[in-house]
C-alpha cells in the first residue's frame, strides 16, 4: 500500500529588482515534474502569480523560497 505524501516540494530562487526571478520558467517546469512523480496537486500558475506578488515593489536582491503541500498549498518565503 502506497504511503501518502508528507513532505513539501520546495524550490529556491534567486530575485533581482530589475529582472525578477532568474529562471522563473525552470524552476516551475522542475516542480512540475517533482509534483506529477509524486502525486502532488500544482497549480502552476498559482505559483507563478503568488510569487509575482510577492516579490512586487522589492527593491533589493532576495532570495525566494517556495514550498508546495501534497494537498497543492503553497507557501512562499522572501528573504534578503
Amino acid at each position: 500500500m502506497d504511503m501518502p505524501a508528507t513532505r513539501d516540494l520546495e524550490e529556491v530562487m534567486k530575485f533581482d529588482p530589475e529582472e525578477g526571478i532568474t529562471n522563473l520558467d525552470e524552476h516551475l517546469d522542475r516542480l512540475k515534474r517533482k509534483a506529477d512523480e509524486l502525486g502532488y496537486q500544482f497549480d502552476r500558475h498559482a505559483a507563478r502569480n503568488e510569487l509575482q506578488a510577492a516579490t512586487f515593489g522589492k527593491r533589493t536582491a532576495a532570495t525566494a523560497r517556495l514550498l508546495i503541500a501534497p494537498s497543492g498549498a503553497i507557501v512562499i518565503q522572501i528573504s534578503d
